[in-house]
């Protein structure tokens, strides 16, 4: 009875988002649900909840300034161009519209969310997807699908928070999680290969990437530890994969303008890390701040700025843009009206030519609901284990039954939109489970971990935020109904599989 109690309210937050009520407004509503449970049914003093916030609370603010400067870094390196240069440097190099989607989503898009978390990749990745001529809604579906290296995304924090409330080694169960990858990873490659139906030698190069970045994460697990593995797995996709279309390529799109757009992401990637060094050799508040993701991602800003070309690029380059949304969409798109709203998406940015004072104020509109739907999210899931809650939810699973574990790892971070949030919510009781069927506590746990950082890609708020990116004013509602849908299934096919292969084959 108190595991039924303690699910309402995810199912409030998940039948109000089934009607399509906005998402902040189902996150608030799932938030108040678990305070009213807790006052009603888990009581739990004020001062274990005073303990917890200094912990917790913190991480809700990080994250939603994570997505704000990560909206904003977007929304600057586009109007300056550089997403073009970015997406020109793609299509010049690879010979196949396929093989940049195979680029993007094994290679730039986990790099990115590797040095940043929380779903920021979805940022670089969808733009260059958009100019590769991809739909608005294959965009958004693409650049989601990249989120395949969540589990060390920001250097792992989700990870490190599932070791700790588990008892187990963090760096032994990101290896034990970069094993279980591989499920995420294959059910990724065939998307990719269902939605870019390539020819037989891009195939090649698509399976090849993903490859690639399983085992590149897995051996830097070995070598390096569970922080640096998502960067250092996703850098071998990238110059693997890269480096050699270049040379094929003579190298063409690599000019001063490509220095101008990466030298933000090269800020980032080389602040962020040497700052971290920093902190473990002498932490303070401050070396803290200055190893955060959202300082770097604020700094990386600041240079976007800086080297942006004067002026910003005008007609010339949305005529270019517009040439290369042009291109045929492919052939599994969903209906063809979706070409006329693919143009005026990919060009009235640039043809407008607004200032970067108007791109940031809209970035940021744009970036408050999306903020308030996950902080409130992230809230809903710490009062649930705060209180006991999340323990309650366990004992409605039936010892020796695993095959469900994966999916309450799952549906925590669709609902959190972060696995740091997910892990909060259900490592522990995950353990507990493994424990009372007297499974391995790290095999369970990190098939978990593998299922609720695969399953924030389908989170509500980061759908919302990829469909903007690909769409701008050009998106229709059906848009995002359409790729929240697909993601949806994606995150249930993934869920099954690891269920079944932790109930019979680990």
């Amino acid at each position: 009875m108190f595991g039924v109690l303690a699910l309402s309210p995810l199912v409030l937050a998940i039948v109000l988002l089934a009607f399509r009520t906005p998402t902040w407004v189902s996150a608030t509503a799932g938030l108040l649900g678990s305070v009213v449970c807790v006052l009603a049914v888990f009581p739990t003093p004020l001062s274990v909840f005073a303990s917890a916030a200094p912990d917790y609370l913190p991480l809700v603010l990080e994250v939603g300034l994570i997505l704000l400067f990560g909206m904003l870094l977007a929304a600057i390196l586009e109007v300056t161009g550089a997403m073009h240069a970015l997406s020109g440097w793609v299509e010049a190099t690879v010979p196949s519209r396929s093989l940049g989607a195979a680029l993007v989503v094994f290679g730039i898009v986990p790099f990115a969310e590797s040095v940043t978390g929380f779903g920021i990749g979805v940022t670089i990745g969808v733009p260059i997807l958009r100019h590769l001529g991809y739909s608005i809604r294959h965009s958004a579906l693409l650049g989601l699908l990249g989120l395949i290296a969540v589990p060390w995304g920001a250097l792992g924090p989700g990870t490190t928070v599932a070791a700790a409330l588990s008892d187990l080694d963090v760096d032994a169960l990101g290896l034990a999680t970069g094993w279980v990858n591989a499920i995420p990873v294959t059910v990724v490659l065939v998307a990719v290969l269902l939605i870019a139906r390539p020819r037989l030698l891009s195939a090649v190069g698509i399976a090849a990437a993903a490859a690639l970045l399983w085992a590149g994460i897995l051996l830097a697990n070995v070598v390096l530890g569970m922080a640096p593995a998502g960067i250092v797995g996703s850098l071998i996709v990238i110059v693997g994969l890269g480096l050699p279309l270049s040379i094929r390529s003579r190298f063409r799109g690599v000019d001063r303008a490509l220095g101008r757009a990466v030298l933000p992401y090269g800020t980032l990637t080389v602040g962020i890390l040497l700052a971290r060094e920093v902190l473990a050799i002498a932490p303070s508040p401050v070396t803290a701040v200055l190893a955060s993701p959202p300082f770097w991602l604020a700094i990386a800003c600041v240079v976007a700025v800086l080297v942006a070309p004067r002026p910003a690029p005008g007609p010339a380059a949305s005529a270019e843009g517009s040439d290369l949304a042009d291109s045929p969409s492919p052939p599994s798109a969903p209906d063809a009206s979706e070409a006329p709203r693919t143009d005026d998406g990919n060009g009235s940015a640039t043809s407008a030519n607004p200032s970067l004072r108007q791109v940031i104020g809209s970035a940021a509109r744009a970036w408050v609901p999306i903020g308030a739907a996950t902080a409130a999210f992230m809230l809903m899931g710490w009062v649930m284990t705060t209180s006991g809650m999340s323990d309650a939810i366990g004992t409605l699973v039936p010892a020796g039954l695993l095959l469900v574990t994966p999916w309450l790892t799952a549906a925590g971070a669709v609902l959190t939109g972060s696995n740091t949030g997910s892990n909060a919510m259900f490592a522990g009781t995950l353990s507990s489970v493994a424990e009372a069927s007297g499974a391995s506590a790290m095999t369970v746990v990190a098939a978990g971990n593998v299922a609720g950082s695969f399953a924030a890609l389908a989170a509500p708020p980061r759908v919302a935020m990829s469909v903007q990116l690909a769409g701008g004013i050009g998106a229709h509602p059906r848009d995002g109904s359409w790729v929240l849908g697909r993601a949806f299934a994606i995150v249930t096919i993934n869920a099954l599989a690891i269920g079944l292969w932790l109930q019979f084959l680990a």
